[in-house]
């Protein structure tokens, strides 16, 4: 009674009655790490053909999707907040301390915005195929099972395969409300794009790994010991 929302949450995620039954406990993914390659400032960076990196001028990226390899390959409990607040001011600082330079961006091309249009287009006209929570749901899923907390080769390798058969549902998603205020559905399906390109990168790379390192535990695999190149082993 005094805690009518766990109740419901019981009910919800995991169909269990809490004022009968034990609630599962289960580890479960909750954080990436990785991500897009940036520098101290938050400014990101790309390889520059010569061995270095090279910063896209007025492009920065702070938090989870960053890779500022702070962590190395097991981030720590409640580092990721550490994390965005240190990088977040100093992301911030140095926009401002720069604002007065003469940092060209790259031009974009006049056709930039035709792909984003397209995406929406194609919502706009779908008539048929499946809605995007399903597939959404089974992609949460197959990551859950196939990219867990301890993982094995088979599996992993099973994981790319189901991952790339899942873009060509990814892309036959249709959208039965096809209002533009207030559309859920319509964001939920923009999503499902990107959700797709984060698991393809994850599964693929994880099962590229033929070893323990960090957070990547692979039962096949011994545990190998720390080294001065890849440390965190």
């Amino acid at each position: 009674k005094r805690l009518p929302s766990v109740y419901e949450i019981g009910v919800n995620f995991a169909n269990v009655d809490i004022t009968k039954e034990d609630i599962p406990v289960v580890p479960t993914i909750h954080y990436q790490m990785g991500g897009i390659p940036t520098n101290i400032h938050g400014q990101v960076v790309t390889p520059d053909g010569n061995g270095g990196q090279a910063v896209v001028n007025g492009l920065y990226a702070v938090g989870e999707c960053a890779c500022v390899s702070v962590h190395g390959a097991n981030r720590l409990g409640t580092n990721s907040l550490l994390d965005l607040l240190v990088f977040g001011r100093a992301a911030g600082n140095h926009i401002v301390a720069n604002l007065d330079t003469k940092a060209e961006h790259k031009p974009l091309p006049k056709d930039a915005a035709d792909k984003t249009l397209a995406r929406l287009a194609r919502l706009d006209a779908s008539t048929t195929g499946e809605y995007a929570q399903d597939v959404a749901n089974d992609l949460r899923a197959t990551m859950q099972q196939h990219a867990g907390v301890f993982r094995t080769q088979a599996s992993m390798d099973e994981g790319v395969r189901k991952i790339n058969a899942m873009r060509q549902r990814v892309a036959n998603i249709t959208l039965k409300d096809k209002s533009k205020v207030f559309n859920t559905a319509r964001i939920e399906a923009l999503e499902v794009d990107n959700l797709i390109e984060a698991a393809q990168a994850t599964m693929t790379s994880a099962a590229a790994r033929h070893e323990c390192r960090g957070a990547h535990t692979v039962n096949d695999y011994e545990r190998g010991a720390d080294d001065a190149e890849f440390p965190l082993g």
